[in-house]
């Protein structure tokens, strides 16, 4: 049965590297849905074989065609390939693509400073845009280059997204990690489509915080990993100070640290109350919005102070991220001295802006 399976998939391989090395693209729009069929029922070790052989494409898709074929090696690391051989050609797919938007993204701005960016999507978009690059005073070849690395950014985002959420030794070994997350905030404002490969970038693996509760004058040392936002950090440490012995009277659902742990997609659903109000060191209020990596430093360390909430505030009981597992360890708890000089350190809430 598998030799069956293992054969059409072989061919299907075949039909594709046929069409990109003939530079045939009408086969190549016929040839990759049937890869993408063969490849449903494959087991692990077909679809391995069948990755390396779509990643080492890529080179000869160049940077438009090979995002969007890239597109389809993400998908079958999701079907269950391993990721290895995929990671350095989206890694330096991404950091190009990335580097071409925002060369395009400024002479844009200075040719049509009052008009809006093309939109990414839109294939139409690749005749105006090349020809701002032009206007801009860049050479054709480098002008298109350009214009196609703004159009085809989003595309090499997706596997990049598949990627980073595989496991935390990936997101941390990820090539150009700086480089990328650079480049992705810089786009931030103009590119919601690159938002959850950069949440991604910018997720904390085994990162430290110290964790204040203003009102018991008590602190705690926790360890975060692979939290997506303030939401599930918000539920975490509701979950884990409601414990015996350390915040009494906090009324925290077992189903919503569940969610925000490692819960699978099909168990999210409801609502989370919050417990706190979020303010960090600086006695900036913390959104629920935002990310873990937006709270600042003070000295050196991330600060959580928690508040009695204001108002009351829900959210959906969901991980941003649904297949990357969240967790918040409680370290230990700080000495009364230890605490009252870190609370005497930090400022007092601030008057919070909308959110």
């Amino acid at each position: 049965m598998f030799l069956n399976r293992s054969g059409k998939l072989t061919d299907r391989c075949a039909e594709v590297e046929a069409a990109v090395r003939g530079h045939d693209s009408a086969r190549m729009t016929e040839a990759v849905p049937r890869l993408w069929e063969a490849a449903q029922q494959a087991p692990p070790a077909e679809l391995d074989e069948a990755l390396s052989r779509c990643v080492a494409l890529l080179p000869e898709l160049g940077i438009s065609a090979g995002g969007q074929f890239a597109v389809l090696c993400g998908a079958l690391v999701e079907l269950g390939a391993g990721p290895d051989p995929l990671v350095p050609a989206v890694a330096e797919g991404l950091l190009d693509a990335l580097t071409e938007a925002e060369r395009f993204r400024a002479a844009w701005e200075r040719v049509h400073p009052d008009e809006e960016l093309p939109e990414p999507g839109d294939p139409t978009a690749l005749e105006p845009a090349t020809a701002a690059m032009t206007a801009a005073g860049g050479d054709e070849d480098g002008a298109l280059r350009a214009a196609l690395g703004w159009l085809s950014a989003g595309n090499w985002a997706m596997p990049a997204t598949t990627l980073l959420q595989h496991s935390t030794a990936l997101r941390e070994t990820f090539p150009h990690r700086a480089r990328l997350r650079e480049l992705g905030s810089g786009l931030a404002d103009v590119r919601g489509d690159l938002d959850c490969m950069l949440g991604l970038l910018r997720l904390l693996d085994a990162e430290r915080l110290l964790v204040l509760h203003r009102e018991t004058r008590r602190g705690w040392w926790v360890t975060v990993d692979g939290v997506g936002d303030n939401f599930q950090l918000h539920t975490l440490l509701a979950g884990a100070l409601a414990q015996p012995g350390r915040i009494a009277g906090l009324t925290v659902d077992p189903a919503w640290v569940a969610v925000a742990t490692d819960a699978p997609p099909e168990r999210f659903g409801g609502m989370v109350t919050g417990s706190f109000n979020l303010v960090d060191g600086h006695g900036g209020w913390i959104w629920n919005e935002g990310l873990p990596a937006d709270i600042p430093l003070l000295d050196g360390v991330r600060v959580v102070v928690l508040d009695p909430p204001s108002y009351t505030r829900s959210w959906e009981n969901v991980r941003r991220y649904p297949t990357v597992p969240g967790s918040l360890t409680v370290d230990g708890e700080l000495g009364p001295a230890d605490a009252a000089a870190w609370l005497a350190r930090v400022a007092p809430a601030g008057n919070p802006v909308d959110d």
